[in-house]
Parts: C-alpha cells; sequence; structure tokens
C-alpha cells in the first residue's frame, strides 16, 4: 500500500542556501557545521537532525509515499532575521544556510517570488533516480495511482503572507490580490493557511516557535480582520480550503460561526474545514487555563502562560501539549462535523512530548506561549488574567519525575505511544460525541507530518523512510486502546491502510473535483 502525507515541505530547507548552490530537492540534505577550513562535523545531536532531509523527493519515492500535499511557503521576515542572529549561523558554520540569503528573507518582499521559485524548483529539478519525476495534481486524472516512478503533489500554500511582494508599500494590496488571482487560477490550490508564525493583516495567530526569538512571533492583534474575511470569501468562491493550522484560538471561532451555512445548524458548514499538521490539547476549551504552571504573566503587548502537560484520558503514560496552537475537542467536533480531515504532525512538542533534549533540565515539563492583550478577555475570560491562580500539585499532569528513569532506547517507544495518543483522542471526541460517528470520523484522520519543516521528528520515525516500519508497530498499541475506550467497530487493518493512505487521497481526490467539477 503507497503512503499519503497532508503536509509535505520537500522545497522548504534549499530556500535557505546560497541560490547558486542550493540542493536539488532530491537529494538528502546532510547539513554540517564547519569547525575549521576544510573539517566539517555533522550536527545531528546539536539540531535534533531538524535541518537534514526528513522529505526530500527521493526519501519520498523510494518509500512509496505517493501523494503528498505538498507546501509552498516562503520563510517569514522575522524568521531570516531571527536566525541571522544566531552566533552559528551567522559566522556561516553550517554549510546549508547562507548568511546573504538570510538577509534576502529578512527583508521581507520577496514572498510570492519565492513561492513561485519553489514551485518551479520543485517541477524542474533533476531527478537524481532513473525515469523519476515530481508531478502537481491540477486534475483527477493527473494521478495515477498505479506509478511507482513519481511522487504527486496536491497544492497547500503556508500563510497568505506567500502573496505579498512588499507588504508595506502603497499598493501592497492591490499587488496582493493581483499575485493571489493570478496563482490560484493558474494552479489547482486545494487549500491555504490564513496565517503562519508572524503577524500579519489577515488574522491573529497562535503562538508557535520556540528556537528564536519570542518576541518577534508575539501574535498581537484580535481575530480575523476584515481584510482577512474579504480573502477568506474569496478563497471559499474558488473552492479553496482554509486550514485552520496556526490560527488563534479566538480567530478558529470566528472562522466557525461565519462558515456555518445554516447559523442554526452546527453541522451545515459552506466547505469543509481542515487542518494539515495538528496535534490535540487532550482538553475542552473551557478548560484552556486549568492547567497553568503559573500565574499569567504580561509582556506588554501579551500575557506569557506556561501551560502543564495534561495527562492522556487513555494512556496513563502519555500527555499533551495543550498550547492553543493544538486542537480543542471543540475544534476537533467542529472539524469533523464539517466534512474535513485532520492530519497527524509527527512534531514531538505538538504531540506532547517534552523534548529529550529538555526532560534534564526542568523540574516540570511545561509548553510556553503568549496571548494577545487584544484576545486576553476571550482567552481568559472576566479575571485579570494575572490573578488566575496556577494548577494545584496533582497526578493529572506531567512531572520530570514521571520519565525520570526512562531508558534512552524506550524513547522511540514513548514517541510512538504519543503519537496513538493523540489519534486516539479525535476518535474518542467523535465517540463519545451525540452528533458524531466514530466510524465515519475514522476516515477522517491522516498524516501530515510537517516534514522537512523545522520540526524535532518523533524518534519512531525521524524521517520518511521510517514510515513502513512506523506503520507495522502501531498496531498492538491501537488495539489496546480501542479496547480500552470502548471502539469496538474499527478494524486496525483497515484503519492503519487508510490513516496512512486512503483517507488522504480519498479526501484530496473528491477536493480536486469539487473544485474543476
Amino acid at each position: 500500500m503507497p503512503f499519503f502525507d497532508f503536509h509535505c515541505h520537500p522545497g522548504l530547507k534549499p530556500q535557505f542556501s546560497d541560490p547558486a548552490e542550493k540542493p536539488t530537492p532530491w537529494v538528502f540534505i546532510d547539513a554540517k557545521l564547519a569547525l575549521a577550513r576544510d573539517v566539517k562535523l555533522r550536527i545531528n545531536k546539536l539540531f535534533n537532525e531538524t535541518l537534514n532531509s526528513q522529505s526530500n523527493l527521493s526519501q519520498l519515492l523510494q518509500n512509496n509515499v505517493r501523494l503528498i500535499g505538498v507546501i509552498l511557503h516562503a520563510p517569514e521576515q522575522k524568521i531570516g532575521q531571527g536566525l541571522s542572529e544566531k552566533k552559528i549561523v551567522n559566522k556561516g558554520k553550517i554549510n546549508l544556510i547562507d548568511k546573504n540569503q538570510l538577509a534576502y528573507l529578512a527583508s521581507g518582499v520577496h514572498s510570492f517570488e519565492l513561492i513561485n521559485e519553489e514551485l518551479r524548483w520543485l517541477k524542474e529539478a533533476v531527478p537524481t533516480i532513473a525515469n523519476a519525476q515530481f508531478k502537481v495534481v491540477s486534475k483527477t486524472t493527473d494521478y495515477n495511482e498505479a506509478d511507482n516512478n513519481t511522487v504527486y503533489g496536491a497544492i497547500i500554500v503556508e500563510g497568505l503572507h506567500c502573496f505579498f511582494d512588499d507588504p508595506h508599500a502603497p499598493d501592497a494590496k492591490e499587488k496582493f490580490l493581483g499575485n493571489f488571482t493570478a496563482f490560484t487560477d493558474e494552479h489547482t490550490v486545494v487549500a491555504i493557511n490564513v496565517c503562519h508564525m508572524q503577524q500579519n493583516p489577515f488574522c491573529n495567530h497562535a503562538h508557535g516557535i520556540q528556537f528564536l526569538n519570542p518576541a518577534y512571533f508575539y501574535p498581537t492583534q484580535i481575530g480575523i480582520t476584515k481584510w482577512g474575511w474579504e480573502i477568506i470569501e474569496l478563497m471559499i468562491a474558488k473552492k479553496i480550503l482554509v486550514d485552520i493550522k496556526h490560527m488563534s484560538l479566538k480567530s478558529r471561532w470566528e472562522l466557525y460561526t461565519r462558515y456555518k451555512s445554516d447559523p442554526g445548524d452546527d453541522a451545515t458548514f459552506v466547505q469543509p474545514l481542515i487542518c494539515t499538521h495538528a496535534g490535540t490539547t487532550g482538553i475542552s476549551i473551557a478548560d484552556r487555563v486549568n492547567y497553568l504552571l503559573n500565574s499569567p504573566i504580561h509582556r506588554g503587548q501579551v500575557y506569557e502562560i506556561d501551560h502543564l502537560k495534561p495527562k492522556s484520558k487513555h494512556d496513563p503514560e502519555c500527555y499533551h501539549n495543550c498550547s492553543s496552537i493544538n486542537l480543542y475537542d471543540e475544534d476537533i467536533k467542529t472539524v469533523l462535523l464539517s466534512g474535513g480531515i485532520i492530519g497527524l504532525s509527527f512534531d514531538q512538542r505538538i504531540l506532547g512530548y517534552a523534548d529529550e533534549m529538555v526532560l534534564k533540565d526542568v523540574t516540570v515539563p511545561h509548553d510556553v506561549e503568549y496571548i494577545s492583550d487584544m484576545e486576553a478577555a476571550f482567552f481568559f475570560g472576566p479575571p485579570d488574567p494575572a490573578t488566575i491562580p496556577p494548577r494545584p500539585d496533582d497526578d493529572k499532569v506531567w512531572a520530570a519525575e514521571d520519565f525520570a528513569d526512562l531508558d534512552d532506547s524506550l524513547i522511540s517507544t514513548m514517541h510512538r505511544r504519543f503519537l496513538i495518543n493523540n489519534i486516539i483522542h479525535i476518535l474518542w471526541v467523535a465517540h463519545t460525541s451525540d452528533v458524531l460517528d466514530v466510524n465515519k470520523a475514522a476516515k477522517q484522520v491522516c498524516i501530515g507530518t510537517d516534514f522537512d519543516g523545522l520540526i524535532n521528528a518523533i524518534d519512531c520515525c525521524k524521517t520518511t523512510d521510517g514510515l513502513q516500519q512506523l506503520k507495522e508497530d502501531m498496531k498492538d498499541g491501537l488495539i489496546d486502546l480501542f479496547i480500552k475506550t470502548g471502539i469496538t467497530t474499527i478494524d486496525v487493518n483497515q484503519f492503519l491502510e487508510d490513516l496512512f493512505y486512503n483517507n488522504g487521497k480519498n479526501f484530496i481526490m473528491g477536493r480536486i473535483t469539487a473544485m474543476k467539477g
């Protein structure tokens, strides 16, 4: 059986390289650290392998990943600026990253140029495997499931900022609309994220980046803007789906309300909602401030909050990341009711695991995020956020001693359990709902790795090379939790085939049919 990946970035990392020397998306990128002239050292330990390839086109082809949501993404201005400030980068010690290219990104005026270049590079780069090719799926007849020599990609654009030239130019809005219209007329774009990591003029985002100056990525606005609604309505008219990942909780809630074709009917939507690379909070929205390590701290335009990790309802040794970038139970229910689909991220942190390099240094594993002042009343409720008390000590959250004696050889197994826990939680939300069908929900989950982004991937599947083994190894864990949660109507073997391929493929083909007739 082939594989499907809803959120895959095979063309992202070359964007950080010298354009004259950037690697082809068909080759494995082996990032190295320059210690001295002509002396290089692999930096896997230092960077948790995130700079090395997780899903170049050769890896995808060799591991039978037949169809992907191919993500086009222009790294934001603050990404270029933040990376440039890292000593290890600005001294030119990483052969993958060119500081002149970072300055080019940090200018913030090349986004539309970058996604066009990324798409051209993916389509025109010479394969390193005989007879291999990459092909964009524009209509359903473009996809040949029996073709073993082709990686097929359905276009998803990660962030509306990707359609800007200079966002501060007097004619920025006019140029944006022209770029958006021209690109989506020429190409079949299945979905677009309204926002990404950096503040944009369309909607407020959820804080999500951890390894650069957090102030660069503060969410400082409120909900969806007037311009944001104009573009969302244009997307609906063109049957382009909204990928809700990266939207703030308030932005998502506004979207759900507007997306209902009948305001009085929770099950009628103008089109499906999707989340291509998700994790679950494990909690209801009502519990969003019930798992705080400390009272919220005001940091100027934002409140800083430290989320404890709620214990899973399903696996007593698993926990969730309840940062608002992840899906609350109500988010899950809404996406499923809309007829949409949820892709599971393979990012350790998103799935709820505390990075193994961090565990040794913290007393209580937690996740930090920032909430906009302008959304504080919505997120925290009536009280002054500073008066919200931290969670009393109990056994409902992860404490460092929970894994204090965990053998390093077992971390990979734990990562697999955390992934299974997120999948089971989605199904559990459906199973315990009076308006959802768990058997239907089982057809609405898929894999959305975020490979070749900047994620610290789960050890049980660090690259595309690990997909087949992961699929085989998940069977027993799924069976155990199906029994424990009372989900008895799902055949695990069929579910695994659906999770890793059928669900995503069927959804993409259905959407392209809806778009093209």
